[in-house]
């Protein structure tokens, strides 16, 4: 066999020497030095590399006798110790990016993870809340009484961040998206937003990054007249702590802050939100579920697929109907009832039947 020396993203390999695990490692090295993932994705495959694939090759294996044995064998282990079938494909998904670099570099002949057999990842039903419990939850943070930093309450009613939840129930943003969000982005009397950043908090960090869609471009949010009057009444409030804070203010340009305008850490707005429902008294969801909330609503009052996908930023109406499917059942027949409805009711014959003897 050939030996392979090639340079990958600026380190030097010697294709006999190489173990997996080292080669594994370096690989994600560079990746991180050439900015070639996002930071989200970067943290959660150190994860992945650290804990699971180095330690499963261990310091000896190399990397040109990797088999698809070795690959089963990291997939069983990791059945065993309990990991799920969605994290076991990522971890997976990590290992056969690395071994693809290393294949188009010459160092392997093959991608050995190429084809692995994976659990099969179960698909769980979307479960939300029911309109009347986002109709709680959102009188609840609107009726919120704020307490001073004795505990007493400080006269102050509603959660000066409501509009943020309400935003989420009737726009179906991400997290990062609501976090991320500019002024300049909103186009209030047009009634739209265009969603072009998001915010991404890997550990304490809170970073920029671009928006994460399945339709590869900024998606346009159109605003409900009520998400509209959410957003003016909220400019106004954020409006008066500027003036309150002065010099002290920070203009950060973004739609959702904290008093002193710094932009949003988007854990603390998971944080909160689970507070409130915890509050409200309500079955408890993530933030995220909140998306969910508003396809379903969409859904509901029988919006079309096709609109309904596209709103939230899917590449294809197929996505959302795998995520939807009974929420999708349930507004096609909605659907037929309220056009059945339109025509005139049928009047009742009465049919003789008559048998001849």
């Amino acid at each position: 066999m050939r030996e392979a020396e090639k340079q990958l993203r600026g380190q030097v390999y010697d294709f006999k020497k190489t173990t997996a695990a080292a080669y594994v490692t370096e690989w994600l090295e560079a990746q991180e030095r050439h900015e070639q993932l996002k930071p989200s994705t970067l943290r959660m495959y150190k994860s992945y590399v650290a804990k699971d694939i180095v330690p499963a090759f261990g310091t000896k294996l190399l990397l040109r006798d990797l088999r698809r044995a070795h690959v089963a064998g990291l997939i069983k282990s990791l059945q065993a110790s309990g990991r799920g079938a969605v994290t076991i494909k990522r971890i997976h998904a990590t290992l056969s990016s690395a071994l693809t670099d290393a294949v188009q570099d010459g160092l392997i002949a093959e991608n050995v993870a190429a084809g692995a057999r994976l659990p099969k990842v179960e698909k769980s039903k979307v479960k939300v809340w029911e309109p009347g419990d986002a109709g709680k939850f959102l009188d609840f943070i609107a009726g919120y009484e704020n307490m001073d930093s004795h505990g007493r309450p400080n006269g102050r009613i509603g959660h000066r961040l409501a509009a943020l939840f309400e935003v989420a129930i009737l726009s179906g943003m991400r997290r990062g998206e609501l976090c991320g969000l500019r002024w300049e982005d909103v186009d209030l009397p047009g009634r739209r937003l265009v969603v072009r950043v998001q915010l991404v908090q890997v550990g304490k960090i809170v970073v920029e990054g671009t928006i994460k869609t399945d339709a590869g471009q900024d998606r346009v949010v159109a605003l409900s007249d009520r998400a509209v009057a959410a957003l003016i009444a909220w400019q106004f409030q954020q409006e008066q702590e500027r003036q309150a804070w002065a010099e002290a203010y920070t203009a950060s340009g973004r739609v959702f802050t904290y008093e002193d305008g710094r932009q949003l850490r988007p854990g603390y707005v998971s944080k909160l939100f689970e507070l409130m429902v915890t509050k409200a008294g309500l079955p408890m969801m993530r933030l995220h579920d909140l998306r969910h909330l508003h396809a379903s609503l969409m859904l509901a009052s029988g919006q079309d697929l096709a609109i309904v996908s596209k709103s939230m930023g899917h590449s294809n109406s197929q996505i959302t109907r795998d995520l939807y499917a009974h929420l999708v059942g349930d507004a096609a027949r909605n659907a037929v009832e309220g056009a059945a409805s339109l025509l005139p009711a049928r009047r009742s014959v009465l049919t003789t039947v008559i048998t001849e003897q």
